[in-house]
């Protein structure tokens, strides 16, 4: 007898061929029948109407040690998310120690009661096999955190025996399971390394057939210099290259895409592996402490405010602050109106959340950049915000190119409690329905069948895992059942906190985990370890 029949739903396998009417057979937590199934089963499910796809998979998330605290992974889950993939932008949860700040772990994991315990990425997984968790869990390791344990956040070359304590570390997190290697280039202390210091760490990884996924060193004018960048890691490396969420930000850079996806396909071409990612909003989400200076981060938090605190080296910054406001980056990405601050710690900063730093300038009667630094100095240095600098013809662009698949770039949060704080981006709760949504259903971006290959099959291949993301015989179950004609990101800039409608069933390793937008309480997710 089959554990599971899923009856008269309408196929999308994630290969990106045509659907199909048939019905799927699960036993023991894999599909074991497809096509029309007459076999009795404990339990049938009423597809009618419905795509039966397998489960998407984020290949870009942030979620990393939060599972313990959301072991649901709700934001995710429910807009049937079955695969988290974290430790990207160069910032993963383990390895821990060294040279790096002491730290027991986020704040959220604070709030959560939770404790920190792992050092090697070995223990870390470990942890995640102790504790239940709904949907699948898989990690690359971060460059910028390989880093700070070695070096530090120092604004330096590291030396000879740094950089083989660098290459250890990222040996030992592939062979506990990582699947490779990310970077984030434009933050510290990832953005002190050279290429070559990248590139040895990636042929480590590229020995275990291990990935290199990159934040790239710029986004904006420079964009296609960066693809240069990755492209040549990827080559002199011999690790597949991952673009992650690929866009130009900007408005006096939109189109740049155009030529830096042309450079993808010509690598292709030649016989590189590369692909990108992209989530599918004009807005991106990262720290307000991005817009200063890379010097002024030498050292980390504590001493990014000592700078800010001294009023010669402040002066400095904000002399390099209004050198980009004038001419830079923030002048070609529209100004100060296109950053919108997303979280703030300190409750009299909490009217801050969801204005633009222009806004709140104009409120306080001083210059956006006087602003901003003031906000980060009483802030500790940590700001949330969201930079409106995406142009919409560009998402399209990127979205239709045969080498990009879908990720979030978002950690799953939760519908109430401390992950719910300020203005989160709305690509965690919408991301993957959004795509479903609007640019498929509704704008023609894509088709159904190219839209689910690209959160299901594509990253799959791209992760090097052969038993999940498309529907097939002795694969595991992960499966997302929802109405095509329904289904929809709700959640907004202003509102983020909202669920994505449509989504009927989320079942993980043949477990419903989501029926009708109800957790069932089932925690049958994995962690998965590459090479595994």
């Amino acid at each position: 007898m089959l554990d599971l029949l899923i009856r008269n739903g309408f196929v999308v396998d994630g290969t990106g061929k045509p659907g199909f009417a048939a019905d799927v057979g699960i036993k023991d937590g894999r599909i074991v029948a497809l096509g029309k199934v007459d076999e009795p089963a404990a339990r049938v499910l009423d597809a009618d109407g419905c795509a039966v796809a397998p489960g998407f998979i984020d290949i870009h998330s942030h979620t990393d040690e939060m599972v313990l605290a959301n072991p649901r992974c709700e934001s995710k889950s429910t807009q049937g998310v079955t695969l988290e993939v974290s430790g990207n932008c160069g910032d993963s949860s383990a390895p821990r120690g060294g040279k790096q700040p002491h730290t027991d772990g986020s704040s959220w994991l604070k709030e959560c009661g939770i404790t920190a315990s792992w050092r090697s990425m070995s223990e870390f997984l470990d942890v995640l096999d102790s504790n239940p968790m709904a949907i699948n869990f898989a990690t690359l390791v971060g460059h910028g955190t390989v880093r700070e344990v070695a070096v530090g956040y120092d604004d330096r070359v590291p030396t000879d025996e740094e950089l083989d304590e660098m290459r250890r570390l990222v040996q030992e997190a592939m062979e506990a399971g990582a699947f490779g290697v990310s970077t984030g280039l434009i933050y510290p202390p990832g953005c002190y390394a050279s290429t070559e210091e990248v590139i040895e760490l990636c042929k480590v990884a590229a020995r275990y057939r291990g990935i290199y996924a990159t934040h790239m060193r710029n986004e904006a004018e420079a964009v296609v210099e960066a693809v240069e960048e990755a492209l040549r890691i990827g080559r002199e490396s011999g690790a597949g290259v991952q673009i992650s969420h690929h866009k130009a930000c900007g408005v006096k850079n939109w189109g740049l895409v155009k030529e830096s996806l042309a450079l993808i396909d010509a690598a292709r071409a030649q016989g590189t592996d590369v692909f990108a990612d992209q989530y599918p909003y004009i807005a991106t989400s990262t720290g307000l402490g991005i817009m200063l200076p890379n010097w002024a981060h030498d050292g980390g938090t504590k001493a990014l405010v000592a700078r800010l605190s001294d009023p010669v080296q402040r002066a400095a910054i904000r002399e390099a602050v209004m050198q980009d406001t004038e001419h830079g980056y923030i002048s070609a990405s529209g100004g100060w109106d296109t950053v919108v601050l997303s979280s703030l710690k300190k409750e009299h900063n909490k009217y801050c959340e969801g204005l633009s730093i222009a806004r709140i300038a104009e409120r306080l009667n001083k210059h956006p950049v006087d602003t901003a630094l003031d906000l980060l100095l009483d802030e500790g240095g940590g700001i949330g915000m969201m930079h409106f600098v995406i142009g919409e013809d560009d998402v399209n662009t990127v979205m239709r190119h045969p080498a990009v698949v879908i990720g979030s770039d978002a950690t799953a949060r939760t519908f109430e409690g401390p992950m719910t704080k300020g203005k989160p981006h709305p690509r965690a709760y919408g991301t993957f329905a959004r795509v479903l949504g609007k640019y498929t259903r509704d704008d023609g971006i894509l088709t159904l069948e190219q839209a689910v290959a690209k959160m299901t099959g594509m990253p799959a291949r791209r992760l090097g895992i052969v038993d999940r993301g498309t529907i097939a015989r002795s694969n595991w179950a992960d499966l997302t059942i929802f109405d095509p004609g329904a289904i929809e990101d709700t959640a907004t800039f202003e509102n983020p906190v909202r669920a994505a409608g449509g989504i009927r069933y989320v079942i993980v390793n043949g477990e419903a985990i989501l029926e009708d937008g109800a957790f069932t309480g089932a925690m049958p997710g994995k962690v998965l370890r590459h090479g595994r």
